[in-house]
């Protein structure tokens, strides 16, 4: 067996929040089986991840609206990781817009277990039992004169596996290979020169989120049959690579919604890739398509999802996206975390300034349930806002698994439906097991 049937896709992303000083200071579709014992939690955090992935969807589709064509792919389940991180040191207005941005609860109580529960699935994402390994990390990088709250650090490490790591910012070079090192390490260095310039002399903490996944194909596309065709862009018409597979998969035509869409199972049994296309093109673009959805319906779909004989046309990719993602952000609500003197996070920073921190409890670890709301009001703001919240994703797919060649060969002129991805698709890769989405896309050229 050659190595070149263990590649079927590998994703990486990776996130980054810069948080600096203000001007004051410097195939599993279906029917999984559950417990029934637990099955209330399942239902739980299955509302949780949905919460996640919805959010996910439209971040995407407000990238959307800025986009002038242009591929789009991230990572909801890291950039929700990254935002988790700094709504749990977040207060006020900054932590009301990041619980409404991720549909948690405005509770402060309820969001106890939301952390604990989203914690949870995050963990249930490193299991590498499988063919298949997903990866998620997270870092906290604080500077050396500004204190870590305690409570932060510990739940921080215990919820999420993250890691706070104390720097000296005005070592501007040694900070940056140090961010770069810890990113290489968590991407099995495929990204390894994140930060191409040095952080802005504020900075006083930087946060930090990285997904991996790679996993092969249950059925793999069949590399003989790789063609090059034309891609039709939104304007004009590209030779790509377009990979075959033909066999049994989960698909459904919604003549409601205009589109087509496909399931692509991975052979760990817990990972799916779907594939969302208008169902006639030059009728409805890619942008018109999505803005109509949304991951509720998007979920409904899932579930309709039935297996017919299907002949599949999918574009081989190498693809690198980076963004900002302050002004989608913005446009969703999300503002206060931006502007210095607005955004609070007293849970995460202590105000070096001042000596009350014996006197106060943060919210994470607070049992004064009667009084939390004015003992959390009771913080000093530490004055530090968001600079910039950087995303970088690496997608590669191919088709190795040149073992499914005869069976496949044999099988095309019987093929009774089709999926061509010769247009602008959508695409996203879900996790099964804890039903959050890993990595999304909008391809509008495989090339780019």
């Amino acid at each position: 067996m050659t190595s070149t049937l263990f590649t079927g896709i590998t994703v990486y992303a990776l996130c980054l929040l810069v948080i600096s000083s203000t001007v004051q200071g410097d195939d599993p579709v279906g029917d999984p089986t559950v417990d029934t014992a637990t099955s209330q939690d399942n239902k739980k955090e299955d509302a949780l991840a949905n919460s996640i992935n919805d959010f996910g969807f439209n971040l995407l589709t407000k990238m959307l609206a800025d986009n002038d064509d242009k591929n789009i792919i991230i990572s909801p389940t890291g950039i929700a990781g990254l935002l988790s991180m700094a709504l749990l040191g977040s207060v006020g207005k900054t932590y009301d817009e990041l619980a409404n941005m991720l549909g948690f609860s405005q509770d402060v109580r309820i969001n106890r277990a939301n952390h604990e529960m989203f914690g949870d699935l995050l963990k249930a994402l490193n299991d590498n039992t499988t063919t298949s390994r997903t990866m998620f990390a997270d870092a906290v990088f604080v500077d050396d004169d500004s204190k870590l709250r305690p409570e932060y650090r510990s739940y921080l490490e215990r919820v999420y596996n993250g890691e706070a790591v104390q720097v000296d910012f005005t070592d501007k070079e040694t900070v940056k290979n140090l961010i770069n090192e810890w990113v290489s390490n968590q991407t099995s260095d495929k990204i390894s020169n994140f930060l191409k310039d040095t952080l802005p002399v504020n900075t006083k903490a930087v946060l930090l989120s990285a997904l991996y996944f790679s996993g092969q194909w249950k059925h793999p596309f069949t590399p003989e049959f790789t063609m090059r065709l034309p891609f039709k862009k939104p304007k004009g018409e590209i030779m790509v690579d377009l990979m075959l597979n033909a066999g049994k998969f989960n698909t459904v035509h919604s003549a409601e919604h205009e589109l087509r869409m496909v399931a692509l199972p991975y052979n760990d049994s817990t990972t799916t890739m779907y594939l969302i296309k208008p169902r006639n093109p030059e009728q409805m673009s890619l942008p018109e398509l999505l803005n109509r959805l949304n991951y509720t319906t998007i979920n409904k779909l899932i579930d309709n999802l039935r297996k017919n004989t299907c002949l599949i046309r999918l574009p081989k990719m190498d693809l690198q996206y980076n963004a900002n993602l302050v002004n989608p952000l913005k446009a969703m609500g999300l503002s206060s975390i931006f502007i210095p003197g607005q955004a609070n996070f007293a849970l995460m920073i202590e105000d070096v300034n001042l000596n009350k921190t014996d006197e106060l409890v943060t919210r994470i670890n607070s049992e004064d349930e009667k009084n939390l709301k004015d003992i959390i009001a009771a913080l000093p703001d530490p004055g530090v806002h968001i600079d910039e919240i950087i995303h970088d994703v690496k997608i590669t797919i191919d088709e190795y698994g040149t073992e499914a060649v005869a069976a496949t060969g044999g099988f095309l002129a019987r093929s009774a439906d089709l999926f061509y991805a010769d247009s602008p698709f959508y695409m996203f890769i879900r996790n099964e097991k804890t039903k959050l989405v890993t990595f999304s896309a909008a391809i509008f050229d495989p090339l780019s």
